[in-house]
């Protein structure tokens, strides 16, 4: 079993470097939810040795914490070939129709859709040129709308 948590966390290392790499443009971090797993993290990693388990379970709460710590790395954002949401919800530009951007004060707030159906909503680290720019580049089959389409 040791060596399948090992196989196992190297893969999502590896899926989290790629990921990271290949973000051009970042979103606004969710602080809450980061401190809330690196709390749990230390939990999982700590009790182990607390308790004097045994060498399983101590590997298992080592797992665990540092698979944990490596979803509060995972970043979002805007990517050549997708939107990265999360690790389950990346979206591929071809699977997206359109968008619409929300400047605000320190970000832009971009919501992208699939017909008229929001599929994820992003706070980005950019200036609104930029955004329109760079999906002017990657993303030309979606287009831009002024307001949120409507289910007619």
């Amino acid at each position: 079993m040791t060596v399948l948590f090992i196989i196992v966390f190297a893969a999502l290392l590896l899926v989290v470097v790629l990921e990271r790499r290949a973000l051009v443009i970042k979103a606004r971090r969710r602080w809450g939810f980061t401190i809330i797993l690196w709390i749990v993290a230390a939990g999982v990693g700590i009790l182990p040795w607390w308790q004097r388990g045994s060498t399983d379970y101590l590997i298992s709460g080592l797992f665990t914490a540092g698979v944990l710590i490596l979803l509060t790395i995972w970043r979002q954002g805007l990517a050549p070939f997708a939107v990265i949401n999360g690790i389950l919800a990346t979206r591929a530009y071809s699977a997206l129709t359109s968008y619409t951007l929300t400047p605000d004060k320190d970000f832009v707030v971009i919501t992208f859709y699939s017909g008229t159906m929001r599929v994820t909503r992003l706070n980005l680290l950019a200036d609104e040129t930029t955004v329109r720019q760079f999906l002017n580049k990657y993303a030309e089959n979606i287009h831009s709308l002024a307001e949120a389409p409507s289910a007619e």
